[in-house]
């Protein structure tokens, strides 16, 4: 997976999907996380999808992608879990929709 956002969402459509598999990388990752919940900041979640690529412009691709709309026809959504009034401190999750 060469694009980081096609891996992300990837990686979120398998926890809905109750992929155990990516629920132990992750945890083994250091991510907080169930089948359910997925919390990350966007530093880590940089760290560990696109090292290679600048901070900038993953925040900036993740922002113009369209990820939220294409989990919501899985059922889930990015929302944020823990607003601290700075992008880079928030704690955001993967959760689904009720």
């Amino acid at each position: 997976m060469n694009d980081p956002l096609e891996a992300f969402f990837q990686h979120c459509q398998a926890l809905l999907q109750n992929d155990a598999g990516t629920l132990a990388r992750l945890r083994a990752a250091g991510f907080a996380c169930t089948t359910d919940h997925w919390q990350f900041r966007l530093p880590q979640l940089h760290q560990w999808l696109a090292p290679q690529l600048d901070y900038p412009s993953f925040r900036r691709a993740l922002y113009a992608g369209t990820l939220n709309s294409r989990l919501q026809a899985l059922g889930g959504e990015i929302a944020i879990a823990d607003n601290r009034g700075n992008t880079d401190l928030s704690l955001y999750c993967l959760r689904r929709l009720s």
